[in-house]
């Protein structure tokens, strides 16, 4: 059947799309693994399997097209996307169409399975049958364009806290749990929302941007569940209709309140308050946009930039591929998008830096590379600082003054 909608997907004529028209695309599909397989995200788990099913997971895709380029952006309810899975991704689209710009955004929700490429079976590959999928609905988005608008608004949701607590001397603890909402800092509360609609206000799809790890449910869990992300888009769509697609943010150091709670101590129904609470200030925020643009141009980049590891920083042959997209929509909404665990600092200084006054930071995209800390969190120690990080010190600050470099050149306020 994926067959059959990879090869005929785009003969079907675009009614109602006139050329040079902003036009908009959605679609959605259901990729829920099997239950028995392992999965994403907790050593703690063992050898443990899933065992069921709490709330399914999504692969959501919104494609837009100014005319002259065509953007597929694709909201997985995963862990991470590898750059191999990707690539197939890519080159299954690419065979049927001509969407040359494609981005996979993993949510990181730790309660989706572990791409093990022969579960259930060689044969019958979980894996290779979700590429497929994703890759048709990428296809499904692009026969559905229909004129569009797009708007950008923000708001605050204070949750989540940065698990990283710096000592009088200089030194870090591990703050992972914290449900007595202890303030930690640097912290990035803000909520960007891009609502995307008809000429006449209906909503088509939104994109909510924000960061923190889908972690409310622990390793105890062995249900298969998007997180409060789930909660949190479901929500945005039935009550404003469309599609939601969430964009996690520079979330590397920032964990929810109510980090890794087992099912016992209430994880699904503290999973639902703050998804929730997320999602009734996306709406809130959705509803608030009284501008639009309606025939904005695209302008995206793609660019591999070789990292040096952190064990073998003086050994050019074994640089590490970091791929990052920066996205302009008309002239002030920006998107840079990364291949893993970013900082929130990194996060924010961007915002901060960037001349684009709706700048989105969106990491887990493409690939996963594991952390990027700061420099200065390198000399403070701690998990994704001094373990569990493979790239170079630097590499983080390094991707993101690249990216806001290509966003200047796309913009033309500088020149070769």
């Amino acid at each position: 059947m994926w067959k059959l909608i990879l090869s005929v997907a785009l003969l079907v004529p675009l009614a109602g799309v006139e050329a040079g028209q902003f036009s908009a695309g959605t679609a959605t599909v259901d990729i829920t693994p099997p239950v028995g397989g392992p999965m994403y995200g907790y050593g703690a788990r063992g050898k443990n399997v899933s065992t069921g099913v709490h709330d399914s997971l999504f692969a959501k895709s919104l494609v837009l097209d100014d005319g002259a380029t065509k953007l597929a952006i694709v909201a997985l309810d995963l862990g991470s996307i590898s750059a191999k899975n990707t690539a197939l991704i890519k080159q299954q689209v690419q065979k049927s169409s001509d969407i040359e710009q494609i981005l996979l955004v993993a949510s990181h929700t730790h309660s989706a399975p572990r791409a093990v490429e022969d579960f259930p079976s060689a044969e019958a590959s979980w894996v290779k049958e979700t590429n497929q999928r994703i890759a048709a609905v990428i296809l499904e988005a692009a026969e559905k364009l229909q004129p569009a608008r797009i708007g950008v608004g923000w708001g605050e949701a204070k949750e989540g806290h940065n698990r990283r607590m710096i000592t009088t001397d200089g030194k870090v603890i591990m703050l992972w749990e914290n449900r007595d909402r202890i303030f930690t800092k640097p912290v990035d509360y803000s909520l960007g929302v891009v609502r995307v609609e008809t000429p006449q206000g209906k909503p088509i799809a939104h994109l909510i941007n924000f960061a923190c790890h889908p972690v409310v449910l622990g390793p105890e869990n062995l249900e298969i569940s998007a997180d409060y992300v789930g909660v949190l888009t479901k929500l945005v769509e039935e009550s404003l209709g469309g599609q939601c697609l969430f964009l996690q943010g520079a979330a590397g150091d920032i964990n929810p309140f109510w980090d890794k709670t087992p099912p016992k101590d209430g994880a699904f129904e503290q999973m639902k308050v703050m998804g929730r609470k997320i999602g009734q200030e996306a709406v809130r925020v959705s509803q608030s946009i009284r501008q639009f643009d309606n025939k904005p141009k695209m302008a995206v980049r793609r660019e591999i930039i070789p990292v040096a590891g952190r064990q073998d920083r003086e050994r050019i042959g074994q640089a590490i591929a970091a791929e990052i997209n920066t996205v302009l929509i008309g002239r002030e909404l920006a998107l840079a998008t990364f291949p893993g665990e970013f900082f929130v600092e990194h996060g924010l200084r961007l915002k901060q830096q960037s001349k684009f006054p709706h700048t989105l930071f969106v990491g887990y995209t493409n690939d996963q590379l594991g952390y990027f800390p700061t420099i200065q969190a390198t000399t403070e120690g701690g998990y994704g600082a001094a373990t569990a990080t493979k790239v170079e010190v630097g590499a983080g600050e390094r991707l993101v003054n690249r990216a806001l470099v290509n966003l200047y050149y796309q913009a033309e306020m500088i020149k070769p």
